[in-house]
């Protein structure tokens, strides 16, 4: 059976979350040793390295990759792969350069598709509508990438769609704040 992508993750005797409990510092040995990111990442939770990924591609996307996509791409980290602060900021310099290194985005909706049912497939959706729309604007290639994105993942479109509109029920009342 496949583990939630979302679930909470057991922890080891020291109290930490089991699944990437010391593989950062694994990360930074292999890059300091000129391994590959290939190999750092081995036995890393590679759906959420996937997904972390995928967040960063719709934050580059209108060109303006700004503190507030990365702080929300962190915030979604911690939440819902509980991690810690730094945890979070090492995955996401971790998805950083697997982007960069990356020819294309559709490795990791591959191993999303292939690892998480509709329902989890449908979580990552929306968060990665809310990643696109974190700069308060959704751009023209911001929407077609997460379209393609959601067939690429064979997530249904009636669920993309629902995934946007949940995104922006949660985001009904930030936008509301922001305007007074």
């Amino acid at each position: 059976m496949i583990k939630s992508l979302f679930a909470a993750r057991p922890k080891d005797q020291d109290g930490a979350k089991s699944s990437l409990a010391g593989l950062f510092s694994k990360i930074a040995d292999a890059r300091k040793s000129g391994a590959t990111t290939e190999s750092a990442l081995e036995g890393l939770d590679r759906t959420q390295a996937a997904a972390a990924v995928l967040m960063v591609e719709v934050a580059r996307l209108d060109t303006d990759y700004s503190g507030n996509e990365t702080d929300r791409i962190c915030s979604i980290m911690q939440r819902e792969f509980g991690l810690t602060l730094d945890q979070a900021n090492e995955l996401l310099d971790t998805a950083e350069e697997r982007h960069e290194e990356a020819y294309t985005n559709w490795l990791f909706t591959k191993t999303i598709k292939e690892k998480a049912g509709l329902e989890e497939r449908s979580k990552v959706m929306e968060h990665l509508w809310d990643i696109a729309y974190a700069d308060g604007e959704l751009h023209e290639l911001e929407a077609d990438l997460l379209l393609r994105i959601g067939q690429a993942m064979e997530l249904p479109e009636n669920e993309r769609i629902h995934a946007l509109e949940r995104m922006f029920a949660k985001r009904v009342p930030e936008l509301a704040a922001n305007q007074s």
